[in-house]
């Protein structure tokens, strides 16, 4: 019996394996639109300080957060 329920709990692990990995590299893709959006338009509007880049990195720090938490708690 443990050799049939060993397979389904390899895929299941490959399986949150994929879906995990896959949340990271969203939360990466975001947090890094967010830092190279704020970086050009601090460049766009040549400000000394960068200001932009600051609160953009921020706010897709908050926002990959809040997605991963969506994401993580929605029923399978």
């Amino acid at each position: 019996m443990d050799q049939q329920q060993t397979p389904k709990k390899k895929k299941q692990s490959f399986s949150d394996f994929g879906k995990y990995s896959g949340m990271g590299l969203q939360m990466a893709a975001i947090m890094a639109a967010g830092v190279l959006s704020g970086h050009w338009l601090d460049g766009v509007l040549a400000f000394k300080f960068p200001i932009f880049t600051l609160i953009l990195a921020l706010a897709g720090v908050f926002l990959a957060l809040w997605y991963f938490i969506k994401d993580f708690l929605k029923k399978k």
